[in-house]
């Protein structure tokens, strides 16, 4: 067979002018591709990403979302400053002042032990210390700033619990019923967890009466009236007078002081003749034979 006729092999070495035109036509192209891809959308309006948010203009509509009182001339809601002036808080109003309630001084009334009643030697336990704080928050009860008149408070201590047993209300109170109940429950709850640990005591059980005068609203305390004519402390001021007690039971002291013993009790309506003061305590003829003593004011209504 004939042997096949090769062509001979050609090899072509590029110009170097013809391939830097190429890459030269290749790069005009991606120009013009990437302007046209750049600058048409902004010159035909299109967007092709989100823009940033910018800030809204002002408008009448903006200032009705601040709150901004409205101008009575134009009717529009006045902007700037006046839109975000802050409205003061108007001031709490203040809780209700203990020194409308004038509380007494305790009046044991009567004590007991092993089972036995006392009425002219009961010891003087010092109670009042515990329980004046709580008397007190009678001024916060509802309605106390409207009340008017007296209210004998009265406490059953039974040291063998350690608890106050009891409370309750006496003859001379003079307040309406609604407001003495509504004291009442205010006061059994204040005294709910109070405890008599600590007290020093010599009996198993006491009966214990305060007389809290709720004045009429707006008229000063007494002693504001007073203060003038107070005499110093230790001395007697000599007056004449009768006076009748207020108190269920008032105790007639030999001494100018709560610390004085018991040598009477006079019972409630009793007419009695005042002799002299001193401080917040008067001297008294309690009966007929005129035995003279010394009782706190407020157990005879002064």
């Amino acid at each position: 067979m004939p042997a096949e006729r090769r062509q001979p092999l050609k090899i072509e070495v590029p110009d170097q002018k013809q391939e830097t035109l190429r890459f030269g036509r290749v790069g005009l192209i991606v120009t013009a591709g990437f302007a046209i891809g750049i600058l048409w959308p902004r010159v035909a309006g299109f967007k092709l990403v989100p823009s940033v948010p910018s800030q809204p203009a002002d408008s009448s509509g903006s200032a009705d979302l601040t709150g901004a009182p409205a101008d009575p001339k134009s009717g529009a809601a006045l902007a700037g400053s006046a839109a975000a002036t802050e409205v003061e808080p108007a001031p709490a109003e203040p809780p209700p002042s203990t020194d409308r309630l004038q509380i007494s001084e305790p009046q044991f009334v009567v004590c007991k032990a092993k089972g036995k009643k006392k009425k002219d030697d009961c010891d003087h336990i010092d109670f009042d210390r515990l329980a004046r704080p709580h008397i007190q928050v009678l001024a916060e009860c509802q309605g106390a700033e409207h009340m008017e008149g007296v209210l004998s408070l009265g406490f059953e201590l039974d040291f063998e619990s350690q608890t106050v047993k009891a409370i309750k209300n006496g003859k001379s109170t003079s307040l309406a019923q609604a407001d003495v109940d509504a004291l009442m429950t205010c006061e059994k709850k204040e005294f709910s967890n109070v405890s008599l640990v600590g007290i020093s005591h010599q009996n198993q059980s006491y009966s214990v009466f305060y007389k809290v005068d709720f004045p009429k609203p707006g008229k000063p305390p007494p002693a504001a009236d007073a203060a003038a004519a107070e005499p110093a402390p230790g001395e007697v001021t000599e007056a004449t007078g009768h006076a009748t007690v207020a108190w269920d039971v008032a105790l007639v002291r030999g001494s100018a002081s709560r610390d004085g013993a018991v040598i009477a009790r006079v019972l409630q309506g009793t007419r009695i003749s005042v002799t002299g003061r001193r401080g917040d305590w008067y001297r008294i003829k309690y009966d007929v034979k005129g035995n003279v003593g010394w009782v706190y004011r407020t157990a005879i209504g002064m």
